[in-house]
């Protein structure tokens, strides 16, 4: 039997507006075999903590709303913080939810420490790994490798900032895995991770192989989530949609349009970056639930650009098919 899938941009933001729904074919899913509970959880992904003056404030917002909701668990999906003394009180807030909290690695998490001493500080078992909520199961890839001469080799102290086309891989080892991973569920699954699993351009480099692997299992498979691009998009390809989840907080500008007037003098001072940043008036994350209907409604916030926006600098507004955006569209897929 044919399905549908249902995309529409209503907002959770004071800035949302009503635009027409999308409509896009599927193929069949698995038969959902969940309870009646609706399971809820929250998503944030890229805050950048040692580059957003006030990703403090920011987090604090997500949480107290992920309180408000007293949704099941929560997850970040990389780019968090790095680890430095000075960022225990952004870690205190993220504690502060006293539910399940699952992180993912992101790039930039690496820019100063190895994989190892980012576990410990964030308290994360694993750097991949897989857990069973409720009726449902969610898998959270790791794609920080660099690949060379046959070899694998974690991101560690900024090792990464090499040609792009050795780094942004997944490794042999944890592909097995993942491929056992999805055999052994009968459940509908999610699959998070920092970096897409389909972006010809900026997404995981070996992700043909993840790709083919999902295909062979995309009755069990809702979506994939992910961060990294600091884009609002989704794609549909062979069955599987792919959701990129905007950035909590900005979006990086090259010198071109780089700007020193979105921010106070000071703050330009104490961070070295931070005429590159082109960030929201408004922290941005989305809600997600799932239902034993069969439905995954993702509820994004939406916000608006700090002045002057990228494009009143001139940036042209079609990035390879993309459009920056200061907001997290809200969807609906039916599995």
């Amino acid at each position: 039997m044919e399905r549908r899938k249902f995309i529409n941009q209503l907002g959770l933001g004071a800035a949302a507006s009503l635009v027409p729904t999308t409509l896009l074919s599927f193929t069949p899913s698995i038969k959902n075999n969940t309870t009646n509970k609706t399971l809820n959880f929250g998503i944030v992904t890229d805050v950048h903590k040692d580059l957003m003056p006030d990703a403090n404030q920011r987090l604090e917002t997500f949480i107290h709303q992920a309180q408000e909701r007293n949704v099941d668990f929560i997850i970040q999906m990389g780019d968090f913080c790095m680890v430095e003394s000075k960022n225990k009180d952004f870690l205190k807030i993220w504690e502060q939810f006293k539910g399940p909290k699952y992180h993912i690695l992101g790039n930039h998490d690496m820019d100063k420490n190895s994989k190892e001493e980012i576990l410990d500080f964030w308290g994360m078992p694993k750097t991949y790994y897989s857990y069973d909520f409720g009726s449902y199961h969610f898998v959270v890839l790791d794609a920080n490798f660099l690949y060379e001469d046959g070899k694998f080799t974690d991101y560690k102290n900024a090792n990464f900032y090499v040609n792009d086309s050795v780094r942004t891989y997944i490794d042999n080892e944890q592909i097995e895995w993942f491929t056992s991973d999805l055999e052994a569920t009968d459940l509908p699954t999610i699959v998070f991770s920092h970096q897409s699993l389909w972006h010809y351009q900026w997404g995981v480099k070996n992700r043909l192989t993840l790709q083919k692997i999902m295909e062979k299992q995309k009755d069990k498979i809702i979506c994939c989530l992910n961060g990294h691009n600091h884009l609002d998009y989704h794609h549909h390809q062979n069955g599987i949609d792919y959701v990129e989840i905007n950035s909590m907080s900005y979006q990086w500008m090259s010198d071109k349009y780089s700007s020193t007037d979105r921010f106070s003098e000071e703050l330009y001072k104490k961070y070295g970056n931070l005429h590159h940043i082109a960030g929201y008036k408004d922290p941005l994350y989305a809600f997600a639930s799932l239902n034993s209907k069969g439905t995954m409604q993702i509820e994004g916030v939406k916000s608006e650009w700090i002045s002057p926006s990228p494009y009143k600098m001139g940036m042209p507004k079609g990035i390879d098919g993309m459009v920056y955006s200061a907001e997290i569209s809200d969807y609906q897929l039916k599995f």
